[in-house]
């Protein structure tokens, strides 16, 4: 049964849908609009700061203007400013005082991103043109100047970790470098000296690559569906590992059930929606979705979707098929349900260890009976650094709760 650990006043009120911009619970960050503030926890002091509206978080994308980009306590908020269309500025707070610790002006059509391997991250901005891209790396802590590097021709720079990845799950962000991608080239940035690292053999697939990951030691490249024919590729890099490959390619008609259709292409594509799902790789294909391994893809035997279904992830780390007008299934056995319990809709969610979400209302659920029922006012998470905690908010008040399971 849940108990409730903690309650104290919710540090930053949450945006209309229920979240926010910045929320990092393991740091006790929380923002949104023009206030951030910093949950005081034992000997950790909290603080609270208005920020100026050139920098009130309103975006949920990082990178764009009014957004932040986070690295462990590290946040770096975006900044935009009237008539602007990209990113005006740069400024990191400190995570202990809640002060501003530095700030960069950026020249305009500068793109802001934070690429990062399993030990390292750096802010990188991109200033682009027909001829040539202008890369700087600067770090996060000191906002100092790394390296620049001026890469000529056509190339167009692409955020693995992030705006163009394949995924939303921070777990496949311990490397994501800086993809760049010329007419017949692909190449990662490195992230301490700013040097650029053609791969050999990989060419980019005909069309827009619109999107881009690293999956161990193979490169993915996915093309924006092609105006009016809607067609696309996804192109994997070959593989030196075991018996090695050559990689594998998909072409097809992309088609997301769930997705509304494009104005500029007239497809029905949403590029925000991932890729990858729970521990599958989602090709949106008109004939039936095809669901393949993310690392094998069509090298090994695939499952194909019926028209109009799609994968999801409750957050349970198992896949649901869903389609409009019919019941919910788990991938892994046509007739099973997914692990949604009863009783609840097919926007829940799992939060920790029994914990669902549905709406506004939050229940704890244990062999299928409902034990608990609560409203939360905002998108409740979960603390897996508090011993798998999960807090929620009960009007004005943050409220942590923990529970103890039956045998």
């Amino acid at each position: 049964m849940p108990t409730e650990l903690s309650r104290e006043p919710v540090p930053v009120r949450p945006g209309q849908d229920g979240t926010w911009a910045v929320i990092l619970p393991e740091a006790g960050l929380f923002g949104e609009g023009r206030s951030v503030a910093r949950l005081r926890d034992g000997e950790r002091a909290g603080w609270r700061t208005e920020l100026q509206a050139e920098f009130a978080l309103t975006s949920r994308q990082p990178g764009e203007p009014h957004s932040a980009l986070t690295h462990g306590t590290t946040t770096v908020l975006v900044g935009g400013r009237e008539g602007r269309t990209g990113p005006s500025s740069v400024a990191s707070l400190d995570p202990y005082r809640g002060t501003v610790a530095w700030r960069r002006e950026l020249p305009p059509g500068t793109r802001v991103s934070l690429p990062q391997d399993i030990s390292t991250a750096v802010l990188l901005t991109t200033t682009c043109t027909a001829k040539s891209c202008r890369l700087t790396g600067w770090n996060i802590g000191s906002g100092g100047r790394l390296w620049s590097r001026t890469v000529p021709g056509p190339v167009k720079v692409l955020d693995s970790c992030r705006g163009d990845a394949l995924a939303l799950e921070s777990g496949l962000r311990t490397y994501c470098p800086p993809y760049l991608v010329t007419g017949d080239r692909v190449g990662t940035v490195g992230l301490e000296d700013g040097a650029v690292r053609w791969e050999a053999g990989l060419r980019p697939p005909s069309g827009t690559v619109d999107r881009i990951a690293r999956y161990h030691d193979r490169t993915v490249t996915v093309t924006a569906p092609a105006e009016g024919s809607c067609r696309a590729t996804v192109l994997a890099s070959g593989s030196g590992s075991g018996e090695g490959d050559r990689g594998w390619r998909h072409d097809f008609v992309w088609d997301q059930p769930q997705a509304p259709r494009d104005p500029e292409t007239g497809c029905r594509w949403d590029r925000r929606i991932p890729l990858y799902v729970g521990h599958t790789m989602v090709l949106p294909d008109k004939d039936g979705a095809l669901v393949v391994d993310p690392y094998f893809g069509t090298l090994r035997p695939g499952r194909r979707l019926a028209p109009g279904e799609y994968l999801v992830s409750e957050g349970t780390g198992r896949e649901t098929v869903r389609a409009q007008g019919r019941p919910d299934r788990a991938l892994s056995q046509d007739s099973g349900r997914s692990d949604r319990p009863a009783g609840l809709g097919p926007g829940s969610r799992a939060i920790g260890r029994n914990f669902w979400q549905d709406g506004d209302r939050l229940v704890y659920v244990d062999r299928g009976e409902v034990l608990w029922e609560g409203r939360s006012d905002c998108r409740a998470f979960g603390q897996p650094d508090k011993g798998g905690t999960v807090s929620y908010c009960d009007g004005g008040q943050l409220v942590r709760l923990g529970a103890t399971h039956r045998d």
